[in-house]
């Protein structure tokens, strides 16, 4: 094992004033990813291990960047700490840079804590189940149990906001660099969960390079997607980007909205000075004159309506590159 300075695992607060943090998170797993699945107990008894790597569907992107999920790890108790208690357990899904994103760090690890009291989570309950199946005197023979439940990740995923950081992997060699999508809130899940034993892993003290920031919203939720369409499930707003340009996008809505409806105010008043102009030329004039009124009054409706017509497609257009301008966002840089 390679010794490292480890930044990972952290005190995670669940309380009190923690910097905001802007940006986009999709997190949408394809629910059939774990299918056929079977959890298995490391040698050393530290925590349980499903393969959920299956599945095409998954939509996972990170401040622009792509992750695909590899393995969930499960802890008791968990690895971080909430305001200095840890939790009876922690679920960890692991992520790793997609294939040709230009991902900054060795990957993503989504942390989510769980209490063996109250209420069951029916995903977990079936891992725990399957666990608990498992003879730990004979690991050597026989270390995994398949999963009886088709386990859909998405059911995993509280909708609350949650803390992110930067750090190294909190487990084996503590190598790598990571973002942390850590979850403060916990699933409930009914135990026990006697398979495995205490990891011996310590939190340690944020560095300089932590950057913890949380969210100011929960997820979308991702329950019974399994389809390729992107959903946003937690969109992130804070003071960690520009405020000028975190205001463009509402902005130019409002300025794109404005164009719209002062060139309807401009079509209506010529129709409606060009109608009363016919008519009072009508009753001035004579028949002859009330057609040439007539036509020149259709003439003018019709270069009026050409005219709403070009500016609306100019505010589309103009409201299209807002979009495209709002949605170049890249990952925050938490460090080297």
């Amino acid at each position: 094992m390679t010794s490292c300075t480890a930044t990972a695992p952290i005190d995670l607060p669940t309380n009190g004033n923690v910097n905001p943090i802007s940006g986009t998170f999709n997190c949408v797993y394809d629910a059939d990813m774990c299918s056929g699945a079977s959890v298995t107990i490391s040698d050393d008894r530290s925590h349980l291990s499903i393969n959920c790597s299956g599945g095409s569907k998954s939509n996972i992107s990170f401040y622009g960047t792509v992750y695909v999920p590899t393995e969930i790890r499960i802890y008791a108790p968990s690895l971080h700490t909430y305001n200095g208690a840890r939790a009876d357990a922690e679920l960890l899904v692991v992520h790793a840079p997609g294939s040709g994103s230009n991902a900054k760090t060795d990957g993503l690890i989504v942390s989510v804590p769980v209490s063996l009291a109250g209420s069951a989570n029916p995903d977990l309950a079936a891992i725990f189940q399957a666990a608990n199946t498992i003879n730990p005197s004979t690991l050597t023979l026989n270390a995994s149990a398949p999963i009886n439940y088709d386990v859909n990740v998405n059911n995993l995923i509280p909708a609350k906001p949650y803390c992110v950081y930067y750090g190294t992997l909190p487990y084996d060699s503590c190598g790598g660099n990571y973002y942390y999508a850590a979850f403060t809130d916990p699933l409930s899940a009914a135990g026990p969960l006697s398979a495995i034993v205490a990891s011996g892993i310590a939190t340690v003290q944020p560095s300089m390079k932590t950057n913890l920031q949380k969210s100011k919203v929960g997820p979308v939720s991702g329950v019974e997607s399994g389809s390729t369409d992107e959903y946003v499930l937690y969109e992130l707003v804070g003071d960690d980007c520009d405020d000028d340009d975190a205001a463009k996008p509402n902005g130019d809505s409002a300025s794109a909205s404005g164009m719209q409806h002062i060139g309807m105010n401009v079509m209506w008043g010529i129709i409606i000075a060009v109608a009363l102009l016919g008519i009072w030329y009508m009753f001035l004039s004579g028949d002859d004159a009330a057609t040439a009124a007539t036509a020149a009054a259709a003439a003018a409706a019709a270069a009026a309506a050409t005219a709403a017509s070009t500016a609306a497609s100019a505010t589309a257009a103009a409201a299209a590159a807002a979009s495209t301008a709002a949605s170049a966002a890249s990952a925050p840089d938490f460090g080297d």
